[in-house]
């Protein structure tokens, strides 16, 4: 699911009002930027040696987490090899049901050509020159086949099991814990709020990937990125939470990561 810049949304006019928050809510889904480079050491770029660019797999997973493990793989290998390209590219995205959602690649360079990474099946080529300012219509389209081929490819030869799904429904202790996860994830600096939601409250990490951009990962929702002008972080988790279908009646930071006191406090406003 996509939902397009708050200033076209029937409920744009309060965010608008409090200070141009341009945001666009991307479930599962997206940024608009590529993340700011690792500022690491300098790197060999050592790419004659290998034939496909590194994937870089996942040590952990969170719900509806694409967006997420795209900015991390992306900052390692933008740091690995500075001298390659790459952003995140926006697909629709078959299900094992037969349906389609948003889901978010790593689009790179590669010795020339165009090359995806995906959460779960790694690399693959898209069989084209890479191009520094895509036609990312032609190229999604391109990405969603190919995509479709490599995973069933693994699934069918390597016995690689299907993408799992988010659960229906999501107790709090996982919410705090996929959350925790996710600042695991995440390469920038992270920030845990709770948000109330009537008698209960509701773990988001906020962060900001760079000086104009904010996002917030939401477990059943995925990651929400704007353009932002508002400096009060808890004012901007408030509109977003909003936005997902909170009622949003206090926002508080969380102090600690301590892990028992996370799960403790998801049970009960405070």
């Amino acid at each position: 699911m996509y939902l397009d810049r708050l200033t076209k949304d029937p409920g744009a006019n309060r965010a608008s009002r409090i200070g141009s928050l341009a945001i666009a809510l991307m479930i599962t889904a997206t940024l608009t930027a590529p993340p700011a480079r690792a500022a690491a050491a300098p790197a060999s770029d050592d790419r004659d040696a290998l034939s496909a660019p590194t994937s870089y797999p996942d040590t952990t997973h969170v719900y509806n987490g694409c967006h997420l493990s795209t900015i991390s793989y992306l900052a390692h290998f933008l740091s690995q090899f500075p001298s390659e390209h790459g952003e995140p590219l926006i697909i629709n995205m078959m299900n094992a049901d037969g349906s389609r959602k948003m889901h978010t690649l790593a689009l790179i360079s590669w010795q020339g050509q165009t090359w995806c990474r995906d959460e779960y099946f790694g690399v693959f080529a898209l069989g084209c020159p890479f191009e520094a300012q895509p036609n990312l219509k032609r190229i999604s389209a391109k990405a969603e086949a190919q995509l479709e081929k490599h995973a069933l490819m693994l699934i069918r030869t390597e016995g690689m099991p299907p993408r799992p799904e988010a659960p229906a429904r999501i107790s709090a202790e996982q919410r705090i814990r996929q959350v925790k996860e996710a600042t695991r994830i995440i390469p920038f600096a992270t920030t845990i709020f709770w948000v109330r939601n009537g008698s209960q409250e509701v773990p988001l990490a906020f962060f900001r990937p760079t000086g104009r951009q904010i996002a917030v990962y939401d477990p059943p929702h995925g990651t929400c990125m704007a353009d932002c002008s508002i400096r009060d972080d808890a004012k901007v988790v408030a509109l977003v939470a909003e936005h997902l279908g909170y009622r949003a009646d206090g926002v508080r930071q969380e102090p600690t990561f301590a892990t028992d006191t996370l799960v403790a406090a998801a049970n009960s406003a405070r």
